[in-house]
């Protein structure tokens, strides 16, 4: 088990990893189209400005060309008919300024915008947005646009320089690699109590199969050493063989009881435990019951008592001879347990309800014996679970309650055990009823 919650919380780790991975892997990418959008938009930007303020003012300073550079990481170049303006720039970039200058201007060319003539068709010619490669690998966008002026032409060529997305978006790389980390940290964390919690139905069971082939060793063994024991006795004693042999049919008898009893909880765990439901009356079948058991009582000198409401109790659908198994089951405990002189009540109660509204039926064993403790309760309908862990009393094997509580469910029903008032225990049994049978 341990082996499959690590393989299954790897599993499951490696698979929300990856789905998360790839999840802020796209995350990442939309950030970097944000970024190269965003540069896009701050060269069109300054572009404009420059564009527009060289088109309506016939003076710009150094001033105004050195703030815009320095603001934007721009490179302006602007040529009065051919002349360049003197003016160095105000920063260096990794490729000098004359060489990214010349490269866009023959990128112009290719656009059939010429740099060394005036437009003849408007005022102004300007190239699209172009990319421009430095020595260095690094990235410009560059625009080049020509003036007809009175006086000839005016050129303008702005280069824009790009700077790496990945240097640009370093802080969120390092914020989704410790997200990414702290997630599938987290996820491995989850996942291993996710799995731990999914497996503890499979642990629990596979406990309980565990319990269960140890108990029916245990118990199979003790009458195959006595059948062993008798047959060697009887072997070296054949004077005695006939109190041997009624030893052995004792014990082959157990034996069976016990086997019956694992192939019906064995039929109950398969879902193949069939039951043939019929119209019961529960009136009829109590009395047979408490008829049945009275002799037993009487030999034990243990007094039963059947108490039944004054109107007739409502029919149920049911499986009467399994009902009536129920009834034995917890008879047979109670008068397992329950000192001489002391009493045994069959009680059942039908509650009013409207006709034709369903409801149910609750049949009663109440004893005077030694009581079952409040930590035992909720074990006492588990297999091969008994109080006495010495297991004193060889008659029972404790699957009694739990055959029992298997037909309860296959009738809908429930059963339950509580602490009786006058001392001992008290098994309640809760049948459905049909609803045409309800009294007012």
């Amino acid at each position: 088990m341990k082996l499959l919650r690590r393989r299954m919380a790897c599993l499951y780790a490696a698979t929300a990893s990856i789905i998360l991975t790839f999840a802020l892997a796209g995350f990442f990418m939309l950030r970097i189209e944000e970024t190269r959008q965003a540069q896009a938009d701050s060269f069109q930007s300054a572009w404009n400005a420059i564009s527009y303020r060289l088109q309506s003012e016939t003076m710009v300073t150094h001033s105004f060309l050195a703030r815009a550079e320095a603001e934007n990481h721009l490179i302006i170049h602007i040529e009065e008919n051919g002349a360049p303006l003197l003016y160095p720039g105000s920063w260096t970039p990794p490729t000098s300024r004359q060489t990214l200058i010349g490269r866009a201007k023959k990128q112009a060319e290719g656009q059939g915008v010429s740099t060394c003539s005036a437009p003849v068709s408007s005022s102004f010619a300007s190239t699209s947005r172009m990319s421009v490669r430095g020595d260095q690998g690094e990235q410009y966008y560059a625009m080049f646009q020509t003036i007809a002026k009175p006086k000839g032409m005016q050129s303008l060529c702005v280069i824009y320089y790009r700077t790496p997305v990945l240097k640009s978006l370093r802080k969120t790389i390092l914020a989704l690699c410790g997200l990414d980390l702290a997630g599938i940290l987290c996820l491995s964390a989850i996942s291993w109590h996710f799995v731990g919690w999914s497996l503890r139905p499979v642990e629990e069971s596979r406990k309980r199969q565990a319990e269960f082939i140890a108990a029916a060793s245990h118990e199979l063994r003790s009458p195959l050493a006595v059948l062993r024991s008798g047959a060697a006795a009887a072997l070296a004693a054949p004077q005695e063989a006939e109190s041997l042999l009624q030893t052995m049919d004792s014990e082959c008898s157990r034996m069976s009881r016990l086997i019956d009893d694992l192939l019906l909880l064995a039929s109950a765990d398969s879902g193949t435990w069939e039951i043939h439901r019929e119209k019961t009356d529960m009136d009829t079948l109590l009395i047979e019951t408490y008829e049945s058991f009275l002799p037993l009582c009487r030999e034990k000198q243990v007094s039963l008592h059947l108490k039944l409401p004054q109107t007739p109790l409502p029919a149920i659908l049911s499986d009467p001879q399994r009902i009536r198994q129920i009834l034995s089951i917890l008879l047979d405990n109670a008068l397992a347990y329950s000192p001489a002189h002391g009493e045994i009540q069959i009680c059942a109660k039908a509650p009013a309800y409207p006709p034709r509204r369903p409801g149910y039926l609750t049949l009663q064993v109440k004893d005077q014996g030694c009581g079952i403790p409040d930590p035992a309760k909720p074990r006492v309908f588990d297999r091969f679970y008994r109080a006495d862990q010495a297991r004193s009393k060889k008659a029972h094997f404790g699957l009694g309650l739990s055959i029992a509580k298997e037909l309860a469910c296959l009738h809908q029903g429930t059963i339950s055990v509580t602490d009786n008032p006058g001392g001992g225990s008290c098994f309640t049994v809760t049948l459905p009823a049909l609803a045409d049978n309800w009294q007012m």
